[in-house]
């Protein structure tokens, strides 16, 4: 059997890596692919991709092989893979430390050697150059011109990949807004009930995460929830917005709702990946033995991702904090009235899960948040042995409030934080600043490079600085 040589198995590689990256439209998980890829087909030690941020004139990394280190920014006229985002060149550096180009600062913070460099453009198909892919450390000896040539085919590919993934990220994006606008509408008509669709999607994730739903799925999902409700928009005000009981008549209106829904979301959703949303969202207020509405369905015909969504719906409906007609029921009472209909109305597994995984905790409002851009600076917290919370010596981050309350505030960061560490937070307040602690309950990446929106919800606040920072917002909405 005819042996096959180093350029025939290298081309092959790319080809079968070129594959799989086209099938992955997740941009975080394409960038760790690329980089673990690029390391095996061109033996080196490390892999980098930087992606040009045309806002900031600046390189950004989320992705380095081998180091723990989530984001790197830096000028795009600076270092190697500024040199090479700004010639088109593909550079081939033997000696990094003797190559006046180099940035040493990498590794500084990293703790890291560069020995040697191979660094070639993402060049995407209106001939633009998006970025650059880096290799360091070639494991035998140093890169050479077949290298360079290796890299150039790996990093078309590459282009391609990533232009694919950012077009569907945008598209992502421009989709998450438009529902987040419906939501806010209905939400603006019904003031009562407002963060009701946003919990609902939160704890079916819940649900469906525990039972390890892949990403489509979830999506699925989670759009389902967001919109199970928009039928609402077709139901009159004088029923809608009603303050005491409906009549048997104007209940059959409000029930309504549930069937628009699903003739509403049938005509925005049309493709075979969402085709299940409309039968999800429109299922919220059915139930297994067939009592349930518009449709009276049974066990067998709802689908595990409409039983999730009727736990979700009906919870939320019981256990909610923020309705002036009537007082919030604890969790446990909420779940208590669940149970009694356990396998008869709700799915009995999916409620033990529920239930037993405490999947209802989330956050839910009990304070009025206000939509205020205020300055703030945070660092992340180290817990030590004795779980005492002490300072770490980490850079401080600037960000800015999305939204604020009493209890916790929504804000945009360039930083990405883990969800459940401790910050410490300095926000200016009018007229004062106010240093605060929180703990980081959801984080929501944007389609920017290094943006999210992270959710904070506060700590161990002394009751002196809580009346400030109501004093502060009511100032703020001033």
């Amino acid at each position: 059997m005819e042996r096959k040589s180093k350029e025939v198995k290298d081309l092959e590689a790319v080809l079968e890596i070129s594959n799989a990256m086209m099938l992955e439209k997740d941009l975080d998980r394409l960038l760790r692919l690329i980089a673990h890829k690029a390391t095996e087909v061109m033996e080196a030690e490390r892999s980098s991709i930087f992606i040009a941020d045309e806002d900031t004139q600046e390189l950004w990394g989320r992705v380095t092989e081998g180091v723990d280190i989530t984001e790197i920014r830096f000028p795009w006229a600076k270092g190697i893979a500024g040199h090479v985002f700004q010639t088109r060149e593909v550079v081939n550096i033997k000696d990094a430390y003797n190559d006046p180009r180099f940035n040493p600062e990498i590794d500084k913070k990293t703790g890291y050697r560069t020995r040697s460099i191979l660094c070639a453009p993402l060049i995407n198909h209106k001939n633009e150059v998006t970025g650059a892919l880096q290799v360091l450390n070639k494991k035998k000896g140093v890169f050479n011109e077949y290298d360079e040539s290796l890299i150039m085919a790996f990093s078309a590919q590459v282009a391609v990949a990533l232009e694919n993934a950012q077009l569907y990220l945008e598209q992502e994006y421009t989709f998450s807004q438009f529902l987040k606008t419906i939501t806010a509408t209905l939400d603006a008509r019904d003031p009562t009930t407002a963060g009701h669709s946003e919990r609902v999607a939160r704890y079916a994730l819940n649900m469906a995460r525990a039972l390890g739903f892949n990403d489509e799925e979830l999506k699925t999902l989670e759009y389902a929830a967001l919109l199970h409700d928009v039928g609402k928009i077709a139901v009159r005000d004088d029923v809608l917005l009603k303050p005491g009981r409906l009549t048997p008549e104007e209940y059959e209106k409000m029930k309504s709702h549930a069937l628009k829904t699903r003739e509403i979301l049938e005509n925005m959703f049309t493709g075979r990946n969402l085709r299940e949303i409309p039968h999800i969202a429109s299922s919220h207020h059915e139930k297994l033995d067939g009592s349930g509405y518009p449709f009276g369905l049974k066990n067998g015909d709802m689908s595990i991702s409409a039983k999730i969504l009727a736990i979700a719906d009906i919870f939320d409906a019981l256990a909610a904090e923020d309705r002036p007609y009537k007082k919030a029921m604890p969790v446990e009472e909420a779940i208590a009235i669940l149970e009694k209909d356990k396998g008869s109305k709700f799915d009995a597994e999916l409620l033990d899960l529920f239930k037993n995984q405490r999947l209802y905790l989330i956050e839910r409002r009990k304070a009025q948040r206000h939509v205020l851009k205020l300055p703030v600076e945070f660092r992340p917290y180290l817990l030590v042995k004795d779980k005492k919370i002490a300072k770490t010596n980490a850079d401080v981050i600037k960000a800015t409030t999305v939204n604020i309350s009493t209890l916790g505030l929504l804000m945009h960061s360039p930083h990405h934080l883990a969800v459940g560490i401790i910050i410490s937070l300095t926000i200016d307040v009018p007229g004062n600043k106010l240093d605060l602690s929180g703990r980081v309950l959801r984080v929501e990446r944007l389609f920017h490079p290094g943006e999210y929106n992270i959710a904070i919800e506060f700590a161990d606040m002394p009751p002196e600085t809580l009346k400030k920072l109501e004093l502060a917002v009511e100032k703020g909405r001033q």
